[in-house]
């Protein structure tokens, strides 16, 4: 009996050796993989420029832009660009000049001349990201909120737009530091043809205020280096 007490101790201690040792190398054998910190920022800003309208007759307050596939085009290519965000996401300014960051990431380290991004009318399928995005009457890419003579107005934008803006100059993206880049948008601008006001009430000048927007006649959109974030190009 003794005999057999005894093997079966030294079995069990054998075992748990096994065990330990197991465990010791598993730890020992096992790596973490240090990741990249994101290296690129993408954020928004509104001016607040009201296009000289000293007797203010339109004041926006709250601007959201729906924003999808932004990608940043590469110095020196044709046309080559590496994918930054997918989304969509909310662009929302609050006309204060605060710029608001979107969205960050990681892009190959490299110089950059130019961003491109969608202004997205969210499909029947699509997650909303924002309620106001979509109601009983459509979805929607675009909602400005204010006053116009007094009157407080909603516009809500149903069209989609792809906008390409070159940056005043290349930008260099580091991969062990970040960088951002600053949306610029003028939507005082999207309510002004020849000189006068679109009245945001009036059906019949949907056209042109969709127009204004998606267009980039006047330079409503810019982007530019802005590794500070107060609103203004490096």
């Amino acid at each position: 009996m003794k005999s057999v007490s005894l093997i079966y101790r030294i079995h069990v201690l054998l075992v748990a050796t096994v065990v330990s040792m197991a465990v010791f190398y598993g730890c020992g054998d096992s790596t973490t993989t240090p990741t990249q910190a994101d290296n690129l920022s993408f954020s928004g800003v509104s001016s607040d420029d009201s296009v000289g309208d000293a007797q203010n007759y339109l004041i926006l307050d709250t601007v959201k832009i729906l924003i999808k596939d932004i990608k940043i085009n590469y110095a020196n290519t044709s046309d080559d660009s590496t994918d930054f965000k997918v989304g969509p996401f909310v662009l929302f300014l609050n006309l204060t000049s605060n710029v608001n960051v979107i969205s960050t990431g990681i892009v190959p380290a490299g110089n950059y001349k130019k961003i491109k991004f969608e202004i997205h009318k969210l499909q029947d399928a699509e997650v909303i990201p924002d309620p106001e995005f979509a109601d009983a009457n459509g979805r929607y890419s675009v909602i400005v909120k204010g006053k116009y003579f007094g009157n407080y107005f909603v516009y809500k934008s149903t069209k989609s737009a792809h906008q390409i803006l070159n940056f005043p100059s290349d930008i260099g993206v580091a991969a062990d530091r970040s960088t951002n880049v600053t949306l610029l948008v003028k939507p005082y601008i999207w309510f002004i043809k020849n000189g006068a006001y679109l009245d945001p009430f009036n059906p019949d000048n949907s056209n042109d205020i969709d127009n204004n927007i998606k267009d980039n006649i006047n330079n409503n959109f810019k982007a530019f280096r802005d590794n500070d974030k107060n609103g203004q190009e490096d």
